[in-house]
């Protein structure tokens, strides 16, 4: 309400000012014209009145209700109809505020017998004082509240309806994230168990360890990851637990490489965003029978955050580019929707190796 109330004052104020600019003008650019003023006030007066009634009724009514819905006709009539109203206003008022007054002669307003001729004003008559009104008073300075009351509604619905749209399609980016984030958490999950089962088969004195990793990561999967931006060294503290998580069932033929560069510190990123790439890689990338390797790197550098990930491939490449699953595809269309242009996705394989080149721009 204090919000509302503060934007309310805000608005009345700039409504004031400008009126108040816009009834000053003509007598700040023309001196003769105060002097016509004060002699006959009922053509200002009026002539204003008109203009302000007609201003809002054109901001608040004519614009909306007729140009807005394309009703053009009726609105071009209606502003033709107002022009004409005011010049027959223009043209009743004088006979009205411009009557004789006593001791004064209509050709000369300010004659005073007992003053000399030289120092006697110069007459200024009803004719005078319409020619000094003039054009201000009618075509100019009806096109000038026409122009501005019309520019400002249409102004102003189009950036309602820009922010209108900003918000609907932010809505859906929201739900679309939401959902698909909902479909990635099965997924870590049914990994992460297989390779807990496959230590507790062999008796490994890891299991425990393992367990405990999982439990911080489904904590972080199903609280963090609800948000849509969290902060980058959290996502990389949990991209380490996930890491140690996988290297547990890893033989020793496994070579697992990490390289971890500048500042992650005051950058937020949209979450889950590496797990995918790095589910796919041990997938795919590592074998108890044959040498094999990992290789991740991510860099951080002036506002730009880079993620390489490579890998040995053991199912053939057909298999990894067409079974990634939802992991890849879900991750594809999370990037699109949350650094639309910011972004860089390249993915390289060929019969030996699988790469994922990733670029984010964070400071935008």
């Amino acid at each position: 309400m204090l919000q509302v109330s503060k934007e309310k004052a805000i608005l009345i104020f700039a409504h004031s000012v400008g009126w108040i600019i816009f009834i000053a003008s003509p007598i700040i650019n023309d001196t003769n014209m105060l002097a016509a003023i004060s002699r006959h006030p009922g053509v200002f007066i009026v002539s204003n009145l008109f203009l302000l009634a007609y201003f809002y009724l054109n901001l608040n009514v004519f614009v909306p209700h007729f140009l807005s819905k394309k009703k053009i006709l009726a609105f071009i009539g209606i502003t033709l109809g107002g022009l004409l109203l005011y010049f027959v206003i223009m043209r009743l008022v004088p006979q009205h505020f411009f009557a004789e007054m006593p001791h004064h002669r209509p050709d000369m307003p300010f004659h005073r017998p007992d003053m000399p001729p030289h120092h006697r004003p110069e007459p200024f008559s009803r004719g005078d004082m319409m020619q000094q009104l003039k054009l201000y008073t009618r075509l100019t300075q009806f096109l000038i509240v026409f122009t501005i009351s019309s520019g400002l509604k249409v102004l102003t619905q189009w950036y309602d309806e820009k922010r209108r749209l900003t918000e609907l399609e932010n809505s859906k980016v929201e739900a679309e994230l939401s959902f698909l984030k909902s479909q990635i958490h099965p997924h870590f999950l049914f990994n992460s168990l297989n390779s807990i089962y496959y230590l507790a088969l062999s008796k490994d004195d890891k299991a425990p360890q393992a367990i405990l990793s999982l439990s911080d990561f489904l904590r972080f999967v199903t609280i963090e990851s609800d948000k849509n931006f969290i902060p980058l060294e959290k996502e990389i503290k949990m991209l380490n637990e996930y890491l140690n998580l996988q290297s547990l069932r890893a033989s020793e033929k496994f070579d697992l490489q990490v390289n971890m560069k500048g500042d992650f510190s005051f950058w937020k990123i949209m979450p889950l965003v590496f797990i995918p790439f790095v589910e796919n890689a041990f997938k795919y990338g590592i074998s108890a029978h044959v040498d094999c390797f990992i290789h991740l790197n991510i860099e951080m550098a002036d506002g730009t955050l880079e993620f390489t990930i490579e890998n040995a491939i053991f199912q053939g490449q057909k298999d990894i580019m067409s079974s990634s699953g939802i992991g890849l595809e879900n991750i594809k269309k999370r990037l699109e929707l949350a650094y639309p242009d910011r972004h860089t996705l390249a993915i390289e394989s060929d019969r030996q190796t699988y790469s994922v080149h990733l670029k984010i721009n964070l400071s935008s």
